[in-house]
């Protein structure tokens, strides 16, 4: 894969905005299943890796999973600002409320951007079968996040952060796509290895 030229950063940026937006809308502004689809966290960390695997270079990668992630929280604020009535005069003032509201995503973002964009890079570089180990780690990411959501929960100060109010549906569905995609690929490389094919 050649390293991405300009046309290809603003089509992952377009894309990374894109995402942002319909992630938004899709959340809406109610409870339910919407609302949790909405707060899944694996699917903006799938932004950042996708956006890293565009360069075998790790700065390069951490460079563009920031940028994407940046993006598309933008994309996903600005829609929020957009969709909701507030009190405020102008669009400009509800974003900025709605920004400091949600500081903490952003912050959040700064750290998992960067972290997955270079190891997405990494595996551009070191994987021998780049899809198989994108797979791998889609699986994982998605099976490993109602865990980590239910352990969060146990550390002090962070039932707040992680709220109830989410319907538990969509997390079972992520964790059982997650360990569907694992045996798959467990599965294929058992067969190659029982027939001597790369997996």
């Amino acid at each position: 894969m050649r390293e991405p030229n300009l046309r290809r950063m603003v089509a992952l940026v377009g894309t990374a905005l894109a995402f942002g937006v319909v992630a938004a809308l899709i959340k809406g502004h109610g409870t339910g299943v919407r609302d949790t689809i909405g707060n899944l966290s694996t699917p903006w960390l799938l932004v950042a890796l996708a956006a890293g695997l565009h360069t075998r270079s790790v700065p390069r990668g951490a460079v563009l999973g920031l940028a994407a992630t940046v993006t598309a929280l933008l994309g996903f604020y600005l829609a929020v600002a957009v969709t909701t009535d507030d009190q405020l005069p102008t669009l400009g003032e509800h974003l900025e409320h709605v920004l400091r509201v949600n500081r903490r995503w952003l912050y959040s973002g700064l750290l998992s951007g960067p972290v997955l964009g270079g190891f997405g890079a990494w595996v551009r570089q070191h994987a021998r079968h780049v899809a198989t180990a994108t797979a791998a780690i889609v699986g994982a990411l998605l099976a490993a996040e109602p865990l980590v959501i239910v352990a969060a929960r146990l550390v002090p100060g962070w039932r707040q952060v992680v709220h109830w109010t989410l319907d538990p549906g969509p997390y079972l569905a992520e964790a059982v796509l997650g360990v569907v995609i694992l045996l798959v690929i467990w599965r294929r490389y058992r067969v190659a290895r029982l027939t001597g094919s790369g997996c």
